[in-house]
C-alpha cells in the first residue's frame, strides 16, 4: 500500500497556490502599440486553390502585440454572394489566428450580433455565403480545401451584406528576437474576393431542428465526455458521424460506450445547427450544444449557454487603420469572469479546461499549446462563477499533468468554492481509427465523468454538474465505478457533491468493475485535500465504511495496481461546521438527498 501523500491547501494559502503554481509563468500582456508595418513583406502569395483577390492586405505584428487581436476593415460591396478569405503567416514557430465579424452598424465596434466565424490557424481558405456546408464526402477528400459557394466548417451560413466587415486576426505568437528570429515580428498575408454568382445564394441554410426531448426520462449515473471535437474545430478533424458512432457504440463493440457527449468545437457556434441531423441515429444518447472559447492564457468551456459568447478575452483589441498602420485601442481587456458572467445568464455551465497542461513558462510550451494553461488571476477568474474544473484531459501522457490539475481544483475548492471534478477526452479524432492517435493525442471518452442527473438531457446534465454529483474515470468508461454517499451526524444524508449536517458524518464507498489482482487497488479517502486513510479493495462491489468526527470537505480517490496511479475519483461531499451557513443550507436539501439517494434508477447502472 502506498504512503498517505501529504497534499494539503489551507485555505488562507488558496489564493496563493492557484496563482502561483502558473500564473507566474503568464507570457507578459500586450502592449499599448500604436502602430505596425504594412506592405509588401516576406510572405509572397498564399499557397492552396486559386483565389482573384480584389484585395491584398499585408503587414507585421510585433512581439509587443502578441495576446491582442487586430480587426482589419474591409468594404464588401452590395450584391456580394460569397466573400471569400484566404491568409498565411511567417513560418518558424509564429501563429496568427482567423476570424470574420460581418458589417458592423457604422463605425461602432464589431460585436456578438456580427460575429460570423472563427478558424484559428486551421482554416487558411475561409469561405462564407447563404449556403450551407460542403458535403462529408468533400469533406473528408479535402478537409482544408475550396468548395464554391459553400460555407466553410466553424463559419455562420447567411447572406453576405454590405458594409464595413472585419477579418479578425488573432496575435497568437510571436518569436521575437531573443528567441533567435530575424527580425523579431511576424509577417502576414490576407487575401480578399468577393463574387456575385446567383448560384452561391440558390440554397440559402436552413440548420436542422435540435430535438430537446429526453434521450432518458429516467434518473440514473450517466457516463459522458464533456470536451469533444468534431469537424467545426480544427479542419481535418473526425466528421460528425465518426465522432457520434464512436462516443455511442458500446465498449463490447470496441465504442467509448458513452451515454452522453458535448460537442465543444472551437468559439463558434456553427456546429449546433447541424446536430439535429445525427441525433436519431443515436436514440437513448445525448449530444448536447457547447463551444470551447479559445484564449491566450487559457480555455474554456460553456456548456449549453446556445449563444456565442465574445472570444477575445485577456488581451486588447485593436482597429487597423489600413493607410497608415496606425491601431486604435476598442477594448482594453476583457476577463473570463467577464465570459462567465454571460454563459451562466444565458443558462450555461463553465468549465474550465486543462488549467495546467504545458506550463507556460517555456516558448516551446507556449508554441506547442497556446493559451492551454489557465494563467489567469483568481480575480480575472471568478471561480463563483466556475461550475467544473477538468482535473484530467486526454491521453495517458498528459497524466502527467493529472496531479497538478488536481491540486488546481483543490486550491479552488479550499477558497470556499464548490467546483465539480470532470475528466474528459478533448478527443479530435474520433477513435482513432481512421485518423490514428499519437502519444499526446485520445479517443473519446478518455477520460469519462459520470453524472448522476435526473434526466438525460441538457438541461438534466447540466443540473448534476452544478450540483456536483461526478465521478471521474480517468482512462475511460471501462474503468472503475464508485459511488460515494454519507450520512451526517445531524440525520441527513447525502451523494457525491451533496452537503449533510456535521460536525462528523459516515461515509461509504463502493468500488466495481475492477478486476482483483494479486496488487490490489486502494482507496484513498482525501479530507481538505490531504489522505486521511487508505484501505484495499477486497472486493468488487464491496462497502467500505470511512467514519470523520470533523467538519470539512471529503472525497475519495482509486488508485491502481503497480504504479498507484489515479484511476477514478470523486468530487467532494461536504461536512460544514454546525451552525454555518453551509449547514443551514443542509437542512433544506436534507429531504432531497434522501429522497434521491433511495430512488429506484435504470437496475443496469446500479452497482452490483
Amino acid at each position: 500500500m502506498p504512503p498517505l501523500r501529504v497534499r494539503t491547501v489551507p485555505a488562507a494559502l488558496a489564493i496563493a497556490v492557484m496563482t502561483a503554481a502558473f500564473a507566474i509563468a503568464r507570457p507578459a500582456a500586450a502592449q499599448d502599440v500604436t502602430s505596425i508595418p504594412l506592405g509588401p513583406n516576406g510572405i509572397g502569395p498564399c499557397s492552396g486553390a486559386a483565389i482573384t483577390p480584389s484585395q491584398v492586405i499585408q503587414g507585421q505584428f510585433p512581439l509587443a502585440l502578441m495576446g491582442s487581436y487586430v480587426m482589419v476593415p474591409i468594404e464588401v460591396p452590395a450584391g456580394t454572394t460569397q466573400l471569400r478569405v484566404k491568409y498565411c503567416w511567417e513560418s518558424g514557430g509564429h501563429t496568427v489566428d482567423l476570424g470574420i465579424w460581418q458589417a458592423r452598424d457604422g463605425s461602432t465596434p464589431w460585436g456578438e450580433a456580427q460575429f460570423r466565424g472563427w478558424g484559428g490557424s486551421s482554416h487558411p481558405d475561409v469561405a462564407l455565403s447563404a449556403q450551407g456546408f460542403s458535403t462529408e464526402e468533400e469533406y473528408l477528400a479535402d478537409p482544408k480545401g475550396y468548395v464554391p459557394g459553400r460555407t466553410t466548417r466553424g463559419f455562420l451560413p447567411g447572406p453576405i451584406g454590405s458594409g464595413t466587415w472585419a477579418i479578425e486576426l488573432g496575435v497568437a505568437a510571436v518569436v521575437g528576437l531573443a528567441e533567435g528570429d530575424e527580425d523579431g515580428l511576424t509577417d502576414w498575408r490576407v487575401e480578399i474576393e468577393t463574387s456575385s454568382d446567383p448560384a452561391f445564394a440558390a440554397e440559402p441554410y436552413q440548420p436542422a431542428s435540435y430535438d430537446e426531448t429526453p434521450a432518458i426520462e429516467a434518473p440514473g449515473w450517466y457516463a459522458g465526455d464533456l470536451h469533444v471535437h468534431a469537424e467545426h474545430s480544427a479542419l481535418g478533424d473526425a466528421t460528425m458521424s465518426e465522432t457520434f458512432t464512436d462516443a455511442f457504440t458500446s465498449l463490447d463493440e470496441g465504442g467509448a460506450g458513452l451515454d452522453f457527449i458535448t460537442l465543444t468545437d472551437y468559439v463558434t457556434s456553427s456546429h449546433w445547427g447541424e446536430i439535429g441531423r445525427y441525433q436519431q441515429q443515436h436514440p437513448g444518447k445525448l449530444i448536447a450544444r457547447s463551444a470551447e472559447i479559445i484564449t491566450y492564457h487559457g480555455h474554456t468551456n460553456g456548456h449549453v449557454a446556445l449563444e456565442y459568447v465574445d472570444h477575445r478575452i485577456g488581451g486588447p483589441v485593436y482597429e487597423l487603420a489600413l493607410g497608415d498602420g496606425a491601431l486604435a485601442l476598442v477594448r482594453a481587456n476583457r476577463t473570463p469572469a467577464e465570459a462567465f458572467a454571460e454563459i451562466q445568464a444565458a443558462g450555461g455551465a463553465v468549465q474550465i479546461n486543462h488549467p495546467t497542461i504545458w506550463p507556460s513558462n517555456t516558448a516551446a510550451n507556449r508554441r506547442r499549446c497556446r493559451g492551454c494553461p489557465w494563467d489567469y488571476t483568481p480575480p480575472e477568474t471568478d471561480y463563483a462563477k466556475v461550475d467544473m474544473v477538468e482535473v484530467h484531459n486526454g491521453s495517458p501522457l498528459a497524466y502527467g499533468f493529472t496531479p497538478s490539475a488536481i491540486l488546481f481544483w483543490e486550491a479552488a475548492l479550499a477558497a470556499g468554492h464548490h467546483i465539480a471534478a470532470v475528466g474528459v477526452s478533448d478527443a479530435h479524432k474520433a477513435g482513432c481509427t481512421r485518423l490514428p492517435c499519437d502519444a499526446t493525442q485520445s479517443p473519446v471518452g478518455h477520460g469519462t465523468t459520470v453524472v448522476y442527473a435526473e434526466e438525460l438531457s441538457e438541461q438534466g446534465i447540466l443540473a448534476g454538474l452544478r450540483a456536483g454529483h461526478t465521478y471521474v474515470k480517468v482512462f475511460g468508461n471501462d474503468g472503475p465505478d464508485l459511488r460515494f454517499e454519507a450520512e451526517g451526524d445531524g440525520g441527513d444524508a447525502g451523494i457525491i457533491g451533496d452537503t449533510v449536517t456535521g460536525p462528523g458524518a459516515t461515509l461509504r464507498v463502493s468500488v466495481s468493475n475492477i478486476a482483483l489482482e494479486s496488487n490490489t487497488h486502494t482507496l484513498v479517502l482525501v479530507g481538505d485535500g490531504a489522505d486521511v486513510d487508505t484501505v484495499p479493495v477486497e472486493a468488487p462491489g464491496a462497502e467500505h465504511e470511512f467514519r470523520v468526527e470533523t467538519p470539512g470537505r471529503y472525497r475519495v480517490e482509486l488508485l491502481r495496481p503497480g504504479d498507484g496511479w489515479i484511476t477514478a475519483l470523486t468530487s467532494p461531499i461536504w461536512v460544514p461546521e454546525p451552525g454555518s451557513a453551509g449547514a443551514a443550507l443542509t437542512a433544506l436539501g436534507a429531504l432531497a438527498s434522501l429522497a434521491r439517494r433511495r430512488r429506484s434508477v435504470d437496475p443496469s447502472q446500479q452497482l452490483p
